[in-house]
């Protein structure tokens, strides 16, 4: 083996630099092959070296292999895989957009539908109310004479009794009769009649303060309510109502003329009398008025 390699460097150095050129472009190094020692050493013997390859030496038809081609054949699936995935995330995607405008398309409507069923819910509220405070009017007014009826005055006479005691101011009451009033239906007929009860209503309604309250409390009879007005001041004003009515004229179905006279009974709850209800006064109120058809109709008595 030294004996190779000591003539290995020799044949080395005695070459010359085309020599050396020549095996740098690729042109195989040829050297003597040593006779491979006998076995009885136990050595292997050694093969030949073969020659470098020489890449000048290459035909001009040789070509590098497709990179691009070759990746694609090779992870074409991954590919494919990736497009397919990319695919899918659009309409993904393009479903959830539509669904959402679908969505908000529907909340639209629904709002809409919302907003037109509150606004006919509250034209429905107020029709109630208004048809609710008709029947009110209706069931409180008397259709007549179109001043308050029976139930109507019952109700104010009870919110005044409570007022009066509260502030301490008296409450007085007048009861009305027209006088002789089956006479004039008898006569003149009862649409002359009730052309006579409309005059009368419209006396006292008009003939009193805003605070007073007249109601029509059945047949020809009359209540006139007077809040914070003592028995002597009810019955100054009872008398003024009892003369202006007495120059009332009302014309008949023939054109006739009609006079008619009316009874007042006075009657006053003081503050300090927490026992009066509106029953109790109409019933003085009543009695008064008795007393003043007993003395002849056509006057004022008043019951303390």
């Amino acid at each position: 083996m030294r004996e190779y390699l000591h003539e290995l460097r020799q044949q080395l150095t005695e070459k010359t630099a085309p020599q050396r050129r020549q095996w740098r472009n690729g042109d195989s190094l040829r050297l003597p092959i040593p006779a491979a020692p006998d076995n009885a050493g136990g050595l292997v013997p050694r093969q030949p070296v073969q020659p470098r390859a020489n890449l000048a030496q290459h035909p001009t038809t040789a070509s590098w292999p497709d990179a691009s081609a070759s990746i694609f054949e090779r992870y074409w699936w991954q590919i494919l895989l990736g497009g397919s995935l990319i695919i899918l995330q659009g309409l993904l995607i393009s479903a959830l957009i539509f669904a959402l405008r679908s969505r908000r398309v529907t909340l639209d409507a629904l709002h809409d539908e919302r907003n037109q069923l509150e606004a006919r819910v509250l034209q429905r509220t107020q029709e109630l109310m208004q048809a609710n405070a008709k029947l009110e009017q209706l069931a409180t007014t008397d259709p007549l004479t179109g001043i308050g009826n029976r139930r109507r005055m019952t109700e104010q006479i009870n919110r005044e009794l409570d007022r009066g005691r509260r502030f301490g101011h008296p409450l007085s009451l007048l009861m009305a009769d027209i006088d002789h009033f089956k006479n004039v239906n008898d006569q003149y007929g009862h649409e002359a009649g009730d052309r006579v009860i409309i005059a009368v209503a419209r006396a006292l309604a008009e003939g009193v303060r805003n605070i007073d309250m007249a109601s029509r409390f059945g047949g020809e009879e009359f209540v006139l309510l007077m809040p914070e007005t003592s028995i002597e001041v009810a019955t100054s004003a009872a008398e003024r109502l009892r003369q202006e009515i007495a120059a009332l004229e009302v014309k008949g179905d023939k054109g006739e003329s009609i006079h008619f006279t009316i009874s007042i009974g006075v009657a006053m709850a003081p503050p300090e009398n927490t026992l009066d209800t509106p029953s109790t006064l109409v019933s003085r109120a009543d009695k008064a008025l008795y007393q003043a058809k007993e003395a002849g109709r056509n006057r004022v008595m008043c019951n303390g």
